[in-house]
């Protein structure tokens, strides 16, 4: 069975993708795909990884997990997304590091999955923006402890994708920035569910209600099912016009007072992270997804 599993990360799409699958089950269903409920296996996934850490996890541990899974018997590809299956939110980064816990954790799905084809996707973000945002997402304790050692200029999310490739070296994995994530989104779930059928999906555009103003989100969706872009870059014309008029400022400002940092630090963050994402693209194994 192939099977994709989205890793997040945190604070990205907020459970959009999962949600948007969800609703098009019948869809992928008919296309030999299957997109559970995330409520259905995240503990269970979880427990086993953590099994598979004090070295006690069963040879069929997999096929028991799958079975219980698994909801259509016709599926040959499985979706499975949640950011937790490289870190708990609290946990998210840890002085220099994004998601510390990452190499047991990805050790464990490898056990869990390693007679199936495995693809693995995520979405990163921008340090200058995902540091604030994750500090006012924990408690007042989990914050302050995140503030202690965090060495804010050494994160990399290159290394944190090299950890990934390391310990699960046969899995392609896609990575793509949450800031692209308007121009990209449709790309993002059509190649997470891996579905290529002729009806389209539905729900595509309720991502928007995340970044627009109320009822944008529905005029982009109505005119895009009354005018079908002719071809990609016509649809990334259309939502940045879009976008342009119905953009809401208040759902895609930032909390900055949640840590101490001047202008020229967020400056030197945001060049940092475009190095990083250079990096990335360069990668082995690694696709980069741009718009």
């Amino acid at each position: 069975m192939d099977i994709a599993l989205h890793l997040g990360g945190h604070l990205t799409d907020d459970g959009r993708l999962r949600s948007c699958l969800t609703h098009n089950q019948a869809i992928l269903h008919s296309d030999g795909i299957d997109a559970p409920d995330a409520a259905s296996y995240r503990t269970s996934i979880l427990e086993a990884v953590k099994t598979h850490a004090k070295g006690q996890l069963a040879p069929d541990a997999g096929a028991v997990l799958l079975d219980s899974i698994v909801t259509s018997e016709s599926a040959d590809r499985l979706v499975l997304s949640t950011a937790r299956f490289l870190s708990p939110l609290p946990s998210a980064v840890r002085r220099a590091q994004f998601c510390p816990m990452a190499e047991p954790r990805v050790q464990g799905l490898r056990a869990l999955f390693s007679d199936h084809d495995v693809s693995l996707y995520l979405a990163i973000r921008n340090p200058a923006s995902f540091i604030p945002a994750l500090l006012g997402a924990v408690n007042d304790e989990q914050a302050g402890i995140i503030r202690s050692d965090l060495e804010a200029t050494e994160l990399r999310w290159s290394d944190l994708v090299r950890t990934i490739r390391t310990q699960f070296p046969e899995a392609p994995i896609t990575v793509w920035c949450d800031e692209d994530t308007p121009f990209i989104w449709e790309d993002v779930l059509y190649q997470v569910a891996g579905y290529d059928g002729s009806e389209p999906l539905t729900h595509v555009y309720d991502w928007f209600d995340t970044v627009m103003v109320d009822g944008g989100a529905a005029k982009l969706a109505a005119y895009m099912d009354n005018a079908p872009p002719m071809d990609r870059a016509q649809r990334q014309r259309v939502i940045a016009a879009f976008l342009d008029k119905f953009c809401d400022e208040d759902k895609i400002d930032i909390d900055v007072s949640t840590i101490d940092w001047s202008e020229e630090m967020v400056d030197l963050l945001s060049e940092l992270y475009d190095e990083d994402v250079a990096t990335l693209g360069a990668m082995d194994g690694v696709t980069l997804l741009q718009p």
